[in-house]
C-alpha cells in the first residue's frame, strides 16, 4: 500500500524547496501519483491539529481532484481522515495519551505547572483548543493550554499561572512537529518567545521540544482516524464523521 506525504500550503512547499532542497508534493500531485500507481481508492489523512482553514483546503483540493474525472467509474475515490482533534472523543483520548510529554522527570504537583503552547487559528475550529484545555484541566490539574497565534496567548497564560501559584513551569509544544514555531516562538532566545517572557515574569522554566507526532498515543489516534476513513469508504460514505 503506497503512502505519500503532501502539503496543503504552497508557501511551505516553496520554502522547503528553496531553503532546504526538499521536494514535497502538493495534494493534487500526490493524488496524481496514486492514480498513476493504479490505485482506485485513497485516504487523504489530515495531519492538522484541528479542522481549520488548512484542513478545509485539503478537503476541497481532494474533492476537486476527484471530480476532474467525468467518468464516475474511472475516478479515484477519496475519503478524508479527520485531524487530531475533531470532537470531544478526540480530546478525551488525547488527554489520556499526553502525560509522557511532561512527566519526565515526574513533576512536583505542588510547585510545577505545565504550559502547552499550541498554534491557534482564526477559524471557528479554534473552539476545539478551548475544549481541549478544559479536558486537560479536569484530568490533570495544573496543565494549561495556550495559543501562539490565537487566544489565550502568553499574557493570558501568565495571569493563569500566577493565579494558581505556580513557580516552576514545564513548557511544551502542543504541535505535531517541533519546527520553527517550537524553536523560535516557544523556546527561542528572543525577547518575545514564551520561554523568555515567562522568565522575565520570575518563573523557572523547563522546556523540552518534544512534538506530539513523536508520541505513540498521538500516532495511534491519527491511525484510528485513517481506519475510520477507510471504513466509511467501504460503506460508500466519503465523510468519516457521518458514521460516528
Amino acid at each position: 500500500m503506497p503512502i505519500l506525504l503532501a502539503f496543503t500550503s504552497g508557501l511551505m512547499i516553496k520554502r522547503l524547496e528553496e531553503r532546504e532542497g526538499i521536494a514535497v508534493l502538493s495534494i493534487g500531485e500526490g493524488l496524481e501519483q496514486l492514480s498513476g500507481l493504479g490505485c482506485i481508492q485513497a485516504v487523504a489523512q489530515s495531519l492538522h491539529i484541528v479542522p481549520g482553514g488548512e484542513f478545509h483546503r485539503l478537503a476541497s483540493q481532494a474533492r476537486g481532484y476527484e471530480l476532474k474525472e467525468a467518468d464516475r467509474e474511472e475516478r479515484l475515490r477519496i475519503s478524508i481522515g479527520l485531524p487530531l482533534l475533531s470532537g470531544l472523543e478526540d480530546c478525551l483520548r488525547l488527554s489520556g495519551a499526553l502525560p509522557p510529554l511532561w512527566n519526565e522527570p515526574p513533576r512536583g504537583e505542588e510547585e510545577d505547572a505545565v504550559l502547552l503552547a499550541g498554534h491557534g487559528t482564526g477559524h471557528p475550529a479554534d473552539a476545539l483548543y478551548s475544549q481541549m484545555a478544559q479536558v486537560l484541566r479536569r484530568d490533570h490539574g495544573r496543565v494549561l493550554l495556550g495559543a501562539i497565534e490565537g487566544f489565550p496567548g502568553i499574557e493570558e497564560m501568565i495571569e493563569e499561572l500566577k493565579a494558581c501559584g505556580a513557580e516552576k513551569i514545564r513548557l511544551r509544544p502542543f504541535l505535531l512537529v517541533a519546527g520553527g514555531h517550537a524553536k523560535n516562538d516557544i523556546a527561542g532566545p528572543g525577547r518575545d518567545s514564551w520561554k523568555s517572557t515567562l522568565e522575565r515574569e520570575g518563573f523557572e522554566v523547563d522546556v523540552l521540544l518534544k512534538a506530539l507526532g513523536e508520541m505513540d498515543g498521538v500516532v495511534a489516534l491519527l491511525q484510528e482516524h485513517t481506519r475510520r476513513a477507510l471504513e466509511s469508504m467501504k460503506r460508500g460514505c466519503l465523510n468519516p464523521a457521518a458514521g460516528t
